[in-house]
């Protein structure tokens, strides 16, 4: 879903294209960035609508070659491209540029696919609880100790607090 509706980005646009304000006042107006409205603009002059791609949309190896091969011939900047053919970003076809130029435009094969990492969640082994104190490990029992004596320092920290919070009460009438 995108941020902005296509009915405030219309009125965005038709706002600008008034001719009596800047696009930067309009932005302002809108609290929109100046560059976003730019490209709004554009599109629409170009394509007569608000939003031409959907998100998340994949566009093939003929395609990209298509969109920087025209950038090329006609001496464009990346917006004026992006714009032309209804992309989101202008950085994409900076993107598909530098791939372009590298020789990695080519469509991806399953092998060269990144597969995603699965993260399993491994129950953490479960120590042995010994009932008895003499049959657990000194390691055990230090750590046990350990996290007794914290929490009887933070019991004792609390209750020095609240005596403070009392002190304080009864000072004040």
């Amino acid at each position: 879903m995108s941020k902005y509706t296509e009915q405030f980005k219309l009125n965005a646009i038709k706002a600008y294209l008034d001719g009596t304000k800047g696009l930067r006042t309009i932005a302002r107006r809108f609290d929109i960035d100046v560059s976003l409205l730019r490209r709004w603009v554009s599109s629409y002059k170009l394509h007569r609508l608000t939003c031409l791609r959907k998100r998340g949309q994949r566009y093939s190896a003929s395609f990209k070659r298509e969109v920087v091969e025209y950038k090329r011939s006609h001496h464009l900047s990346l917006r004026q491209v992006a714009a032309h053919f209804g992309l989101g970003q202008s950085s994409q076809v900076g993107n598909w540029e530098r791939q372009y130029y590298s020789g990695d435009l080519e469509p991806s094969t399953i092998a060269n696919r990144r597969i995603p990492a699965v993260m399993t969640k491994k129950p953490k082994p479960a120590v042995p609880e010994a009932k008895d104190d003499a049959l657990k490990p000194r390691e055990q029992l230090l750590a046990e100790l350990e996290y007794l004596r914290m929490e009887n320092a933070y019991l004792k920290e609390l209750e020095a607090l609240q005596e403070q919070k009392k002190r304080r009460q009864t000072k004040k009438p």
